[in-house]
């Protein structure tokens, strides 16, 4: 699946709604800036630990 900025994923491990900031290296590649939705947190996440809404994984949560 390709990441994209701006747009809104939810993380896998802890379910939160998270929208994507930018790309980093800061973790290893392919890692992204988030920020939680609802704190507006930020954190750093493999883009492999993020599912978008047409993803079948997808659930309302």
């Amino acid at each position: 699946m390709k990441i994209q900025p701006d747009t809104e994923y939810r993380f896998k491990k802890s379910g939160n709604m998270v929208r994507t900031v930018e790309p980093t290296d800061y973790t290893g590649k392919g890692s992204w800036a988030v920020i939680r939705v609802d704190t507006g947190k930020g954190m750093i996440v493999h883009g492999d630990a993020l599912v978008a809404k047409d993803d079948p994984n997808w659930s309302e949560g």
